[in-house]
Formats: C-alpha cells, structure tokens, sequence
C-alpha cells in the first residue's frame, strides 16, 4: 500500500493521540512532529519511534528538513489560518482540525489559496466517517422517510476541559456544534438560510464564556431545525454524536446513542424493511459497515483524496459553510438572538 508522509503540527494532549492514530491507520506515516514547546515536540516524536532529529519548534523549519506529503494541523484554532497558508505556500497538503478558522474570511483565504495551488485541503470533520451517521446518510438518500422538512438535535456533556477549551470564547457552539453542524449538512442535507441563537453559561460552568446554546436553523428547502448543546450539563448524557430526530414527509429517522431506527406513520411499513428488524413497534436498522471509522477515517479519505486527485468529502471548500453557519450562529448569540441570512458560501466538494 502507497504511504504518505505527514508532519504533525501540534504535540499536546489531542497531538499525542494524533499520532498514535497516525500509527495505526495504514496508507500514512507520521515523518516529523512540530511545537512551539521542543520538549513536547521530542516526546511525541520519541514515543512515534522518531529521532530528535524530527521533532521540530517551526513549521518552517521541518518543511525544510523533510520531503513529507502533507501537513496535518493539531494545535489551537487561532493558529489554524497561518499555519495552513504556510503548508500551502510549503506546496504540502493539508488537513486541519476543527473548527477551520476563526473568522469567515480567514477560511475563504484558506480556500482560495489551496484552490489556486492546487493543493488538497481537507478539515477533519471526524464525526461524520462513523457508522451511525453513514447509516443515516444512506437511508436519506434513498428516499426512506422522503425528503427532510424538520430535524431537532440534542446535545449534552459535562467534559472536564481545561487549557485553550475552557478558555476560549463560545466553546460549545466553536469547538463541539461545528460537528453536530457540519452533519447537518453532510449527513442530512439541510443547507441553511437563516440562523438565530441564544447562548449562556450555567453557574457550575468550568468554562470561562457561555457553554450551551440554543440554534434555530432554517433550510434553504424550508427545513425547520432546532439545535440544543451544552458543555455543562447536569442531564443525562448523550452520546457525542447527539440525539437526533430528522422527519420527512413519510416517516421519521432518531439516531441515539448509537442507534439508528426509522419510524412510519402506518403500522403495516413495519412488516419488512431491508437490513432492518421491527422492534418495540419501530424499524432498528443495521449499522452500516466502515472499515475506518473517526479519525482514520478522515485519514483515509485525505489520503485518497491525494492519490487519486480528487476532492474530499470534508474539503475546506464544503466547510467553508459549516464554519460560516457555526460563526453565524456565534453573532447571532452576541446580539441576542437576531436572525441572520447566510450567503452561499458552499462551494461544493
């Protein structure tokens, strides 16, 4: 199998697991890791099996010392922007964590320069390659419950974060709803028009801005979806996917805690549906197979999307709206909960 050399950028806590799914996803190979902090950069290069020699304090500094594919960026959202102009410039390919940037226009520059050079630019928008919203993508494209006029999300956890997480602004809508947002699109299909949003921070909140919203969201197709998130949770638990309701015209679609069933009005749609059993009343289907699912997944699909030079399914340019959406609704929340009008800013896959 043809491998690809990456250089990791980012060597905390999330880089070191970074680098361990590096290590076992097959197709890539981790070839340098880079930190400000060189004592960081060394440890996970050491336990990468990589000599100090690898472990570098500036992008620059390892573009130059390898002949690496690609260049993955791991490290704090303020530094997602530069970093990937410097890959690009570099002539390197790029796949960038969540969220892409921090301001519309820092991710249409991120677009227009991977566009003009050529480059592959992918965000690693992990939660769609998983079973369950595979799942949920398939039966929506084949029609099962019709096409989609309402959705409602629901998201709860209460992680223990600390560092960059805990401190910067709207956490909960940045750094965790760009997921449930962006398979809102991916997964269900809506396109938004317009967005108004609430957010605010609960008194036991560790997090120093708001860390639960509330996003009314409504489709480009008409479609009605409300969105409630929380960082500071003190209900049950979801999973971190969410717990979803997406209806259409002919029945419904809940994917929760890892469950996927579909419901019709009538009785007699539950006698018999491919790849699904009734039961309780309702139609549990069958997970689809994904051989690499999360993160070796988003690498997968990066390196394919290399080799054979075509664009992936999380591309910078289909994120350009995922991040605007998420963005929008961020403005929305400062000025308390004004409806917004999104532009077009879906340039496609």
């Amino acid at each position: 199998m043809e491998e690809i050399g990456l250089i990791q950028v980012g060597a905390g806590v999330w880089g070191t697991s970074w680098a361990s799914k590096i290590a076992s996803t097959p197709g890539v190979r981790l070839e340098a890791v880079v930190d400000v902090q060189e004592d960081a950069a060394r440890s996970v290069a050491s336990a990468s099996a990589l000599g100090a020699d690898r472990a570098y304090t500036s992008l620059g500094a390892a573009l130059e010392g390898t002949d690496a594919t690609a260049v993955v960026i791991i490290s704090p959202p303020r530094t997602h922007t530069p970093l990937a102009l410097e890959a690009i410039r570099g002539g390197k390919h790029v796949l960038i964590e969540k969220p892409l940037a921090e301001s519309v226009d820092d991710a249409r520059a991120v677009v227009a320069a991977a566009e003009a050079a050529g480059i592959t630019a992918m965000v690693s928008q992990n939660y769609r390659f998983k079973r369950g919203p595979r799942t949920v993508l398939r039966l929506i494209r084949a029609g099962v419950i019709g096409p989609v006029e309402q959705v409602t999300i629901a998201y709860r956890k209460n992680p223990p974060f600390f560092g960059f997480r805990a401190e910067m602004d709207e956490p909960l809508l940045v750094d965790m709803s760009i997921h449930h947002l962006d398979a809102l699109r991916g997964i269900v299909g809506v396109e938004p028009a317009t967005v108004r949003a609430r957010s605010w921070n609960p008194s036991w909140s560790i997090f120093t801005s708001n860390s639960a919203a509330l996003v009314e969201i409504v489709g480009t197709r008409g479609e009605q979806v409300l969105y409630t998130g929380s960082w500071s949770s003190h209900g049950p638990p979801t999973t971190w996917d969410g717990a979803w309701q997406i209806e259409g015209e002919r029945g419904g679609i809940a994917w929760d805690q890892n469950r996927v069933t579909v419901h019709f009005p009538s009785a007699f749609d539950t006698v018999f549906m491919p790849g699904a059993l009734e039961r309780d009343g309702v139609m549990e289907v069958d997970l689809d197979v994904v051989e690499h699912e999360e993160r070796a997944g988003t690498l997968r699909e990066f390196r394919r999307a290399i080799l054979e030079s075509t664009p992936p399914e999380t591309s910078v340019g289909d994120n350009l709206a995922s991040i605007s959406l998420v963005l929008a609704a961020v403005e929305s929340a400062k000025q308390g909960g004004a409806t917004l009008t999104l532009q077009n800013t879906n340039k496609g896959k």
